[in-house]
């Protein structure tokens, strides 16, 4: 595995980590000119990210870094001590935050429609700031250097002044981003596990205690088999978000060594090894269909699983990744494998640095 860890980062280092992403379609001048409304702008998006060909080049959309896949690379570098490309990284990161907020905070580099809302490029998201936060802590960890910490702190500025909120005596939810209302699980855990690692590190009271009513939506909102829906009036349960959220509320049961926080977890972890893969453990998109079989699912449950200490089962998922999902020429994962075709493009965030990610969480666990 060290081996494909090493390939990854060369092709990542030979392509200065900049790449495509596949919902960078509205980073083409010539599609954005015609994208007048919300429906042409997802149909644009939708068509590009499920096309195996990859027309990126005639549309005119070029490689860029991607802030969250840089996330993932500073984790990397720290994880295995390569400092130089850690003050590369975080160079990077530091000069592509979003500005104008109380914090430090990342959005993606394209502009971005969702069903609900148009995001300009860079404005940022809870869930970009949350997974660089840790990056910079998983920095903080191996190199005791206090400027990292600095700047995940400083995210719970942006996390607990910029963002919209809905709170009651018992739960606590934060918005994607600072513009919408929407209340995401997986997007209000992540802020909520920023601030319980951060309790972990410096003791502070406030924030444990808002981490666990973030964890506590979870809790009230669970299905009684255990799943989540993406967001409560979202209603379908995909693999990679499932993830996501078992991995944020494990950061909130640390901090809070709460009963309730464990029952969620418990049961949402059954739900997800029983019914978000099959028999010989390949990742299901939903609980319900199989296909497309993504990157990203293989690369969050090989995460998770080495995280919750089952490491065979994580070197299962590995191995099915590296015959079906791996290019061995050029060295990167494709995209997805659908059931009669594959889409082989690269992609730096979704395939290539969240599997550099994966299998160095593999190795270092």
């Amino acid at each position: 595995m060290e081996k494909i860890l090493h390939l990854l980062i060369k092709y990542a280092e030979s392509e200065n980590f900049k790449g495509y992403d596949p919902y960078d379609a509205l980073n083409s001048p010539i599609l954005r000119a015609i994208g007048f409304n919300k429906y042409i702008r997802i149909l644009f998006t939708q068509l590009i990210k499920h096309s195996p060909f990859n027309f990126r080049k005639l549309l005119l959309i070029k490689k860029e870094h991607n802030p969250k896949g840089l996330g993932l690379f500073l984790s990397v570098f720290s994880k295995i001590e390569d400092l130089e490309n850690y003050y590369i990284i975080k160079k990077l990161l530091i000069n592509l935050s979003s500005k104008g907020y109380s914090g430090y905070c990342w959005g993606y580099n394209f502009p971005w429609q969702s069903r609900v809302f148009y995001l300009k490029p860079y404005t940022p998201t809870i869930v970009n700031t949350s997974f660089i936060a840790h990056s910079f802590l998983d920095a903080y960890e191996k190199f005791k250097n206090s400027e990292d910490f600095q700047i995940a702190y400083s995210t719970t500025n942006f996390i607990l002044n910029d963002l919209n909120k809905y709170e009651d005596d018992e739960i606590l939810v934060f918005s994607y981003t600072p513009i919408d209302n929407l209340k995401v699980f997986n997007a209000s855990l992540l802020g909520g596990s920023v601030l319980a690692r951060i309790y972990l590190l410096n003791g502070n009271e406030l924030f444990k205690n808002l981490a666990l009513k973030c964890g506590l939506f979870a809790y009230k909102f669970q299905n009684k088999d255990g799943s989540w829906f993406y967001a409560p009036n979202i209603k379908y349960i995909d693999n990679f978000h499932t993830a996501f959220n078992l991995i944020a509320l494990r950061w909130i049961y640390k901090a809070t060594q709460d009963k309730r926080i464990l029952e969620a977890i418990e049961k949402g972890y059954e739900f997800y090894k029983k019914y978000l893969f099959t028999e010989d453990f390949l990742p299901k998109y939903y609980h319900n269909k199989l296909y497309p079989i993504d990157i990203h699912s293989y690369a969050t449950s090989i995460v998770l699983f080495c995280e919750f200490g089952e490491k065979e089962i994580a070197k299962k998922i590995l191995e099915n990744a590296l015959i079906r999902m791996f290019d061995i020429k050029k060295h990167y994962f494709y995209f997805q494998e659908h059931k009669f075709y594959k889409i082989k493009i690269p992609y730096i965030r979704w395939s290539i640095a969240w599997m550099a990610y994966a299998i160095t969480n593999y190795l270092t666990k």
